[in-house]
């Protein structure tokens, strides 16, 4: 017992010592993430309210991504956060109301840092897309479907603030289902970015924007958006943006697959 004691009070304090080197090189819950969200991407995490010009019906998002940690590993200090969100459609002059909602988990995001305005973003998450309402087959306006997929993604992001941003990556779905059948075209390839047109006073920026996609599962159709408008810097690293956006190309509604649409909207998020 003696020998257990003499030894017990090194051991402690070597544990006190390492448990202390770690815990100084982690940060929890940063104020602010490393790369901030693409703005014409539709399925970007913030909240988000669009009305599809010349109709009125809405397209609308909630969620966000929320940094975890930032962590000095390998002499890099990454950030690991995660994200969530829900996107659906509103049409409210009709019976069925709530044409669909598409939901977006990101079980993990991480952020590594090769050089002040140069990151890699790695990204392991699900999706799957759903009909809202019954009245949609009811009608006979549509067959609901099974749409899911688990993916890895893998990005090279330019940003030198969150109004100067360039990126391109590529999803790859591990899984990936369409009304119960397996789907072996797994590969998304995405680029974009955003720049700062103009810049009055110190609040307000006009700023444009472009998100393409490029999906392997419907025999590499693209679906393109442009945006150009107004953001409005909030506390650090969030932003109120109203902009005017177009979309054209496969439609990203699960649901839907593999139809195309067309579409313009104005409304405005916050990121």
């Amino acid at each position: 017992m003696k020998y257990l004691a003499s030894i017990a009070l090194p051991v402690m304090l070597l544990c006190d010592v390492v448990s202390a080197q770690v815990f100084e090189k982690i940060h929890f819950f940063p104020e602010t993430t490393y790369v901030s969200p693409f703005a014409a991407d539709a399925h970007a995490h913030r909240m988000e309210v669009e009305n599809i010009l010349l109709t009125k019906n809405v397209h609308a998002s909630i969620g966000g991504a929320f940094p975890i940690l930032n962590v000095f590993l390998v002499d890099r200090n990454v950030q690991a956060s995660c994200g969530g969100s829900v996107h659906f459609e509103l049409r409210p002059m009709g019976q069925a109301q709530i044409v669909s909602n598409d939901y977006y988990v990101d079980y993990l995001i991480l952020d590594v840092p090769w050089s002040d305005e140069l990151f890699v973003r790695l990204v392991s998450g699900h999706t799957s897309h759903h009909l809202s309402d019954n009245w949609y087959e009811r009608l006979h306006l549509a067959s609901a479907i099974r749409y899911s997929r688990d993916y890895l993604k893998l990005f090279c992001v330019y940003e030198k603030n969150i109004h100067q941003q360039f990126y391109l990556g590529a999803d790859y779905a591990y899984i990936f289902t369409v009304g119960g059948q397996r789907i072996n075209r797994p590969w998304t390839l995405q680029i974009g970015g955003k720049q700062q047109i103009a810049k009055w006073m110190e609040s307000l920026l006009l700023y444009a924007s472009v998100d393409i996609k490029i999906r392997q599962e419907a025999e590499f159709a693209a679906t393109n958006t442009m945006q150009i408008g107004i953001a409005f810097p909030m506390q650090p690293g969030r932003v109120l943006r109203l902009a005017l956006q177009y979309r054209k190309g496969l439609d990203e509604r699960g649901q839907f697959f593999p139809q195309h649409r067309e579409l313009s909207t104005i409304g405005f998020s916050i990121e």
